[in-house]
Order: C-alpha cells, then structure tokens, then sequence
C-alpha cells in the first residue's frame, strides 16, 4: 500500500473507533447493529483489513456519522444523528431533563 493511501485508511480506522468510543458503543454493541464480527470490527479499527461499501454504510448508520466523516473526517454540522443517537440510548426517566436543558440551552442562544 502506497504510504499516503496507508495513512488515509489509519486516520479513516481511527474515526471509527474515536465515534464508537464516543457513543459509548462496545464493539459487539455496534457489531450487532452492523452485522459484522466483533473481531472484524476490531480487525478494521486497527487498520488490518479494509471495509465493502456495503460495510460502510452500516458503519455510517450505526455510527450515526456519514461516510464524509468516517473517509475523510469532513464533519456535517447540520447532522443531527449524533444527538438522536444520544438521546436514543438515554434511560427514559431522563428525558423530561433532556428536553428542559435543550429548551433552555435554544432561549439562552436566542432559537424558537
């Protein structure tokens, strides 16, 4: 592999794992969303082996991050999937807290 291909593939492993990391995603949590083994995942996040364009796309979806990001660490501000994937996994009770800080948070910077 040529050394600039290489260092794009380590930077592309490593967002996956920092998003994982960051979601607070086990590999076999997001293993089960995307259907791949735990050891293929880990096989990726350490650059080992490549991913299909079909393997991607499930990253992106259970990553909630889109294939912009995971290629080529272009973040969209506009996507929301982060947030939707925190809340999502937020223990129910907690909700009407959620809601109220993002209430709050939207009148202090001035959104309706």
């Amino acid at each position: 592999m040529f050394p600039l291909m290489y260092k794009r593939r380590k930077q592309m492993d490593l967002r996956i794992m920092t998003r994982r990391e960051y979601l607070g995603l086990t590999r076999e949590g997001l293993c089960d969303f995307v259907n791949i083994s735990p050891q293929f995942l880990s096989e990726i996040e350490r650059g080992v082996k490549g991913v299909s364009a079909e393997t991607l796309y499930k990253l992106c979806e259970g990553l909630g991050a889109t294939a912009d990001y995971i290629l080529m660490g272009k973040d969209d501000i506009a996507d929301v999937s982060t947030i939707t994937k925190m809340l999502e996994t937020l223990d129910k009770k907690y909700l009407p807290l959620a809601e109220d800080l993002l209430k709050t948070f939207f009148k202090t910077i001035s959104i309706k």
